[in-house]
């Protein structure tokens, strides 16, 4: 088309009518992506909750092929530091061995050449002692992965061999006293009440109604989990058998991988990176990996520092319930380490079986159990906890809650052990957004800003704080509270009593 032509078309059309300019191409071709991507999520999340149950199924498949590979992952995640230790002191000693070992082999091999006539090649000193290096380091790595997992089990296996063998006494003891232990606490409640319900709790203490109580809970709980009787009971055992020998076999396998992946782990980890330079910006790239420093050391603050802090509360535990002559110290004292693993919930949690254990026994033991387990976990609370996990989530008391109800509500106890370092590296990658937008908007990221803000200046960004009197006032709440304001809401109540009686009048 001519320039002439261009100009009668451009004077002919309508000078109001907005021109299609670059900058409104990509207002509206954001807003159409926008529009799409919304509408595909929300398609998305319907076929999700219409197919949930299948999608369930998937999953729990999916989960079950990929388990050993992912028992692999955490294990090798949680002795890495084991390994790093023992590497760090081996490596040094080794290294030298290695060194001495490449002396004499270019040494033999310059006489070799030297008896024929040849000389060495320039780098074939510099070929060897690298070649060494990278095989010593390589032979202390797999041997530093191998006693490491050797201690774990090793300490596992003690662990178990001590406790188990106590915790199945425990409960023998229990079971073949409960009907004892259960006339103790009638006899306890009837010296307390004064006797007034004296009748009515000496039938309750009866051996055979206790026997019927207790096969009603027992057949409740057999139902439960689905334990018949004769040809139902077979099956169940052959059930359970199979279960239990597919989870020693996903375990083993595990702990074989775990090996391989700390063995490898460089080359992982350098094959990771190249990869995420290769598919996204250098700048995305960056964060990304930042990201991943991140959430490395969110979760290894928390799962290994709480670890370490239920295992100092169990050992707290045991020792007081053993040198005040407590009933089940073992079973108690594991019940509430165990259980302390779980943040918020773990510790009310564990304190039930055990103070109801304890009470059974010995009633007035047992109110001193209840009493025991709050001031060890008000102390655990305020000065184990913070000591040795510090702020290693940076979540508030809310979104921890958060994290544990929806966690366990989709995964169960696994959910809320793992639900609080999963929400606290999303609540740190929400928080970089955040404060990404908030920059190119010329504003301050720090949050404290925002609490009194009122409005912005769209022109010049300026933040209007509210004034004293609208924050004062905000709820409306202490205008009644000023002075005098309390004794007109008195007054105005009788005077509307008496309005009341004189209409009744």
């Amino acid at each position: 088309m001519k320039e002439e032509d261009v100009r009668e078309e451009n004077i002919g059309a309508d000078p109001e009518k907005p021109r299609m300019t670059k900058e409104r191409y990509k207002f509206y071709l954001l807003r159409a992506s926008v529009i799409v991507i919304a509408a595909a999520a929300i398609l998305i999340i319907y076929f999700c909750i219409a197919r949930i149950d299948g999608l369930s199924a998937a999953f729990r498949v999916l989960g079950r092929i990929l388990s050993p590979i992912l028992i692999a992952f955490v294990l090798a995640f949680l002795m890495n530091p084991i390994m790093k230790a023992f590497e760090k002191v081996m490596l040094p000693f080794f290294l030298k061995l290695s060194a001495k070992r490449a002396t004499r082999k270019v040494a033999r091999k310059t006489a070799r050449l030297k008896k024929a006539g040849k000389e060495t090649p320039e780098d074939y000193e510099s070929i060897i002692v690298a070649r060494l290096e990278r095989d010593t380091r390589h032979g202390v790595r797999v041997f530093s992965s191998v006693i490491t997992l050797l201690i774990v089990i090793a300490v596992v296996v003690v662990f178990l061999v001590i406790i188990i063998p106590q915790i199945v006494d425990s409960i023998n003891s229990l079971i073949a006293n409960l009907n004892t232990q259960v006339a103790g606490v009638v006899d306890w409640f009837d010296d307390i009440t004064g006797h007034s319900f004296h009748d009515f709790l000496q039938t309750a203490k009866d051996d055979k109604n206790i026997e019927n109580t207790l096969n009603i809970i027992l057949t409740y709980f057999r139902d439960r989990l689905s334990i018949g009787e004769g040809d139902n009971m077979i099956n169940t055992i052959a059930s359970l058998g199979y279960t239990i020998g597919r989870l020693v076999l996903v375990w083993l396998i595990g702990i074989i991988a775990s090996i391989y992946v700390l063995t490898e782990k460089e080359k992982l980890k350098s094959h990771t990176k190249k990869l995420i330079y290769g598919i996204f910006k250098t700048k995305h790239a960056n964060v990304i990996l930042d990201v991943g420093r991140k959430a490395k050391e969110i979760f290894y603050g928390f799962i290994v520092g709480k670890l370490i802090d239920s295992l100092i509360i169990g050992i707290i535990c045991y020792l007081f319930l053993l040198l005040f002559g407590f009933p089940y110290p073992v079973l108690c004292a594991f019940t509430i380490g165990i259980t302390n693993i779980i943040p918020v919930f773990g510790p009310y949690i564990g304190a039930i079986p055990t103070v109801l254990l304890v009470f059974m026994n010995n009633p007035v033991q047992g109110i001193y159990m209840l009493i025991f387990v709050i001031i060890l976990q008000q102390i655990d609370g305020n000065i184990i906890g913070p000591a040795i996990l510090g702020n290693s989530t940076g979540l508030s008391p809310f979104w921890v809650v958060f994290a544990i109800i929806i966690g366990g509500g989709l995964f169960g106890i696994p959910g809320m052990i793992i639900g609080v370092p999963v929400v606290a590296l999303l609540y740190y990658i929400g928080g970089r957004i955040a404060n990404a937008l908030i920059v190119k908007k010329g504003l301050p990221t720090d949050g404290a800003r925002y609490v009194n803000v009122k409005s912005v200046d769209p022109e010049s960004k300026e933040m209007i704080d509210k004034t004293r009197e609208e924050i004062d006032d905000s709820t409306g709440v202490k205008k009644i509270f000023r002075k005098g304001g309390l004794s007109r809401v008195v007054e105005w109540i009788d005077e509307n009593r008496e309005r009341r009686k004189q209409d009744r009048a």
